[in-house]
């Protein structure tokens, strides 16, 4: 992910003392050709001296909620010249990646010749979406067998596959027997319509068994809310 930023003509004229943008909106294949630009602008109010704007870039997945990204360059308070009327600044971020929606979270300060915060304000652009194929990983069928030598221990055998039409890179699986936690094991890279087994050692189950594909959220699916199935203890064979 790339920012670039630059100040804007300081003469701009908002209906209100603060607002905030989608500037440019651009899709594409490449990750060079996906990229949001968003426009602060800001006004002066009685008594300020200088205005202050400071960009969050937030990201939304498939089926979820947006939250605020880390990077270089985000997260700086933007200063505006002493004594200006208005103020506007554009950030531009490049390289986004495909099936999110980005916006911005724009904070807004106008201070006083004797440093006091005269006010503050937030604002919220629309998102720009960047849609496209992903893949998407679900929990097929789980078996459970005996094990020679282990009296009341299970190995279980989870299906992972990949529903989307895009490959799924190397993942997580979180394993639980009756609400307890067992492990947390690796899921090699998935290509479309793939199945991989994935095999946990655990206890015996009494009640109900769960897996969770993806549990810290690092693929970006199509679907979110799938990854997850919860079923009674499966036969020992």
């Amino acid at each position: 992910m790339v920012l670039l930023g630059a100040p804007q003509p300081g003469d701009a004229r908002p209906p209100a003392s603060a607002s905030a943008k989608v500037a440019e909106c651009a899709r594409g294949e490449l990750p060079a050709d996906r990229s949001v630009a968003f426009r602060g602008v800001m006004r002066r109010v009685s008594s300020t001296r200088r205005m202050w704007m400071r960009f969050t870039l937030q990201e939304r997945r498939a089926g979820g909620r947006f939250v605020a990204l880390s990077a270089p360059g985000l997260g700086i308070w933007r200063r505006s010249r002493t004594g200006v009327g208005g103020f506007a600044y554009r950030q531009r971020v490049l390289e986004l990646a495909t099936g999110s929606t980005y916006r911005a979270k724009v904070d807004f300060r106008w201070y006083a010749g004797d440093g006091r915060v005269l006010q503050r304000a937030t604002r919220r652009t629309r998102g720009c979406s960047q849609s496209g194929p992903l893949p998407n990983l679900d929990i097929g069928r789980i078996g459970a067998q005996r094990l020679d030598g282990a009296p009341g221990a299970t190995r279980y055998v989870v299906r992972v596959r990949n529903r989307g039409v895009e490959p799924a890179p190397a993942s997580r699986l979180a394993f639980s027997v009756d609400g307890a936690a067992v492990d947390t094991v690796t899921v090699p890279a998935l290509a479309p319509a793939q199945v991989k087994r994935v095999f946990v050692t655990g206890p015996r189950c009494d009640a109900r068994i769960r897996a969770e594909a993806d549990p810290d959220g690092t693929v970006n699916e199509s679907v979110e809310h799938d990854n997850v199935r919860s079923i009674r203890c499966p036969p020992l064979r």
